[in-house]
């Protein structure tokens, strides 16, 4: 089981907060043109995960269904009784798993180009993140994160090149592949959604080449699904706008709803 610090961004403060999970090889800095917009009127956190950022690099044997139970405590930690859970790439995998583990701390889940429904993805790709030689390879591998050119790439390239040269980094993320991700890359079963009472939506790039669009049973019956042309596997930042107003949008519904169930006329 994964132990250890976590570092994270706090951004914000008021009414329920929203927790923001980034995707394998990022860090709570893959939120930076959401975050300041989110929490308005809330507050917004932004989370490394093991073996992340400048989290601590033990994730256990790898899976990542264990890094529910250490985000529980870091929800503990940051006096965090209930949160929205938003969850990137493999941040909505570990979002659903804390949905499962702890219903009671997860007022709703967003999902963005989730992991962790059953649907196939890109292997060859997350293996590659990690075994870049240079930094012309981190570029390649950045530009295929998007739909369309973005100025954004280099730099996301010199990050994913970066952290290759820290073996301890290099050995916690492959853990997390070959335990979590190798087996699952064709596909499986749809998940099951009996056990997470919070809404869920999902949201998606129609471009996304690293995990392609699941059709609409892998998710709950009517949660909302939306879908953005010309975009990649990072809605979030490719999208930035139009995916942080749908989000906004979901939790204040969330909210509202929440707001009507306990204080019934």
């Amino acid at each position: 089981m994964a132990n250890g610090p976590a570092s994270y961004l706090s951004v914000g403060s008021g009414g329920v907060p929203v927790l923001l999970l980034h995707g394998f090889a990022g860090d709570r800095l893959s939120w930076q043109f959401n975050l300041s917009a989110l929490a308005a009127g809330r507050r917004a956190v932004a989370v490394d995960f093991p073996g992340h950022g400048a989290s601590t690099l033990d994730v256990g044997a790898g899976h990542v269904r264990d890094f529910a139970p250490w985000l529980r405590d870091v929800l503990d930690a940051l006096e965090i009784p209930v949160a929205h859970l938003v969850g990137h790439s493999m941040g909505g995998y570990v979002g659903r798993e804390l949905a499962l583990l702890a219903p009671d701390r997860v007022a709703s889940l967003t999902l963005i180009a989730s992991a962790g429904l059953g649907t196939p993805f890109d292997l060859d790709f997350l293996r590659h993140v990690t075994a870049l030689r240079d930094v012309a390879d981190g570029v390649a591998c950045a530009e295929r994160l998007f739909a369309t050119p973005s100025p954004l790439i280099p730099r996301i390239g010199e990050v994913l090149h970066a952290q290759c040269r820290d073996p301890q980094r290099q050995r916690a993320l492959r853990t997390i592949i070959e335990t979590s991700f190798a087996l699952n890359a064709g596909g499986g079963s749809p998940v099951d959604w009996s056990g997470i009472s919070a809404p869920v939506q999902a949201l998606w790039g129609r471009e996304d080449r690293v995990i392609p669009m699941p059709t609409p049973d892998r998710l709950p019956p009517g949660a909302p699904f939306h879908i953005f042309d010309h975009v990649g596997h990072v809605p979030h930042t490719e999208a930035a706008g139009p995916v942080t107003a749908v989000i906004r949008q979901f939790l204040t519904t969330c909210d509202e709803a929440a707001g009507a169930l306990s204080n019934p006329t």
